[in-house]
């Protein structure tokens, strides 16, 4: 193994997120507008691309690859993607999507051994999805989700919680974790792009959530490693469920991840602008990048960022 990405904070970079797509079939309305512009098809990776890049950087210690988008089932050779990356026997590869198109892909990622799926959900009423989403298919996300945990799938679920949107939903998500043994997490609206204009409406501190959620349920916490995104409990009705407090509890100076793009683009950080290009670049070139990328890592959380999150990965 080469030389470990470590930064001057000695946080030891390990996890990459990436992105597949910045295309969605939803316009949930903490991401995207309605309108929404994509990059063309013609700037992403290409598959090889990946075994290249990745590999690269799993010879410095990268060994946790999590496939995020926009949504990335709707990249068309996804599947091909993943053969690549599979052939680099990367110890953890997972998956955070919007489910609509799982069941297309659920018995290739079990032949795949990628059974860690994220899954972004943020109303359990059709009415109230529609409204965040722009978009139907609550009840497809929900039969999809029964799918994956029937094929012993591990399902985590995320609610992005907004003040006068979905925050009366807080129980019911509990109620649903219990019934379908899933783990749902609550995430804070985070001051990141098209979100900027409404985020300081919607917030709310996860410090309040666990309050509510305590008036009706006992909490018990769950040990999480140091460099989780998230904080986890076991609620008394059996239930499991976080936290992702990325703007109340930020987690910057233990993170762990690297961002990259589907057009090639390196990040520290998804709070920050700058980054490093890796397309059309030798493996000496690269070498030089990575170093500089470390250095480009905050230590303290930045107020926020206006560049599209949908971009970036999630």
């Amino acid at each position: 193994m080469d030389q470990l990405f470590i930064d001057t904070y000695h946080r030891r970079i390990h996890k990459l997120r990436v992105s597949l797509t910045d295309h969605c079939n939803l316009r949930c309305q903490y991401c995207m507008p309605v309108n929404a512009e994509f990059m063309n098809h013609g700037s992403y990776l290409q598959p090889a691309d990946y075994t290249t890049l990745i590999g690269e950087l799993q010879r410095h210690g990268i060994n946790e690859v999590r496939l995020t988008g926009g949504e990335p089932l709707l990249r068309h050779n996804f599947q091909e993607i993943v053969h690549h990356l599979r052939s680099l026997n990367l110890p953890k590869i997972s998956v955070t999507t919007n489910g609509l198109l799982l069941h297309h892909h659920l018995d290739f990622l079990a032949r795949s051994g990628i059974l860690d799926i994220n899954i972004s959900l943020d109303s359990l009423h059709s009415h109230t999805f529609q409204r965040i989403t722009h978009r139907l298919g609550l009840e497809h996300i929900q039969h999809n989700i029964a799918l994956a945990k029937a094929q012993q799938f591990r399902i985590k679920v995320n609610m992005v919680v907004m003040k006068g949107v979905n925050d009366h939903e807080i129980y019911e998500f509990i109620e649903y974790a219990k019934m379908q043994q899933v783990e749902v997490r609550f995430l804070e609206v985070m001051r990141i792009g098209y979100a900027c204009q409404q985020q300081s409406h919607w917030f709310i501190p996860a410090h309040e959530l666990i309050e509510k959620i305590k008036q009706r349920y006992e909490l018990i916490p769950v040990p999480s490693p140091l460099d989780a995104t998230a904080f986890s409990f076991q609620t008394s009705c059996g239930a499991r469920i976080g936290f992702i407090a990325s703007e109340s509890q930020p987690f910057c100076g233990h993170c762990s991840r690297w961002r990259l793009s589907a057009d090639g683009i390196l990040r520290a950080c998804l709070l920050k602008e700058e980054g490093v290009s890796l397309k059309n670049t030798t493996p000496e070139q690269r070498q030089h990048l990575y170093q500089t990328l470390l250095g480009m890592k905050p230590y303290l959380r930045p107020p926020e960022v206006h560049h599209a999150m949908y971009t970036i990965g999630g």
